[in-house]
């Protein structure tokens, strides 16, 4: 009866280690789930589902500086959590080499990570930035959870742009899109043009073809209140920007694919 008694303690304490084990993952902190579910959905094509490099399945296409390496803790540990927030809910700056955005020698503006500051609410960032924290083997210091906003950023309607420009006019609008397609709002990192760019949105070498530019507009403005679960973040696009983006896309207007041969018989 006694050897029996301590088999039955041994059984019982091991289903206890391996309840302790699995609920560690299912019932880890509400708000690091949420922010795994955030990563997975906006953030792990490009960062690979466990931070690390070389994994996601666009980060081969993402020109330098690639994504950063989440999962390194001698660098991470060196980010404060504001600082890891601020990255990811800043605003876009261009990063075009003596006509664009001032820009702090400390400050992050790395035009291929986009910010989600227009996109999730502040409790969702803050969720993220938690759930990063356990790719390098860190937590949050301290969040005062409740005093976070929950409500995602109201999307308005965008009326359709009315646009009317000379040719000289236009090409300068054109000119200026570009830069900001590339400098500023990182669009290459999502969209290949050519042969170049990422597979995470869709081809636009036809932008100009295929694509209606007041939709365009509408589009790049507010991506959710078209399309509430598209990946696109909402990069807070102002009105001038739309514009010249807008006009920029106008002009892509690569050939159809040639058609395929048709079977032998």
């Amino acid at each position: 009866m006694k050897s029996q008694y301590v088999v039955g303690l041994v059984g019982v304490g091991a289903v206890a280690v391996l309840v302790g084990v699995a609920g560690c993952t299912l019932f880890q902190n509400e708000h690091v789930k949420k922010g795994a579910d955030l990563y997975a959905y906006y953030c792990s094509h490009c960062h690979g589902a466990n931070g690390k490099p070389g994994v996601g399945f666009n980060w081969k296409l993402m020109p330098d500086p690639k994504p950063k390496d989440l999962s390194n803790k001698d660098e991470m540990s060196t980010l404060k959590d504001t600082e890891i927030f601020e990255t990811i809910s800043r605003d876009m700056k261009d990063t075009t080499p003596n006509v664009g955005d001032k820009i702090g020698d400390d400050e992050f503006a790395v035009p291929t990570m986009p910010t989600f500051k227009y996109t999730l609410s502040e409790q969702e960032l803050w969720s993220l930035v938690a759930y990063v924290r356990t790719l390098h083997g860190m937590k949050l210091e301290k969040a005062d959870w409740d005093s976070f906003k929950k409500e995602r950023p109201k999307m308005a309607a965008v009326p359709k742009p009315l646009v009317t420009a000379s040719s000289d006019e236009e090409a300068q609008l054109t000119g200026r899109g570009k830069q900001l397609y590339f400098n500023k709002y990182g669009c290459n990192a999502c969209h290949s043009v050519g042969k170049t760019g990422g597979q995470v949105g869709p081809e636009l070498d036809r932008a100009g073809f295929r694509l209606n530019p007041s939709w365009v507009y509408r589009w790049i403005k507010y991506p959710q209140s078209m399309k509430p679960e598209t990946k696109m973040p909402n990069l807070g696009i102002s009105d001038d920007d739309a514009k010249a983006i807008m006009m920029f896309l106008k002009t892509l207007n690569a050939p159809p694919p040639e058609k395929p041969l048709p079977a032998s018989s």
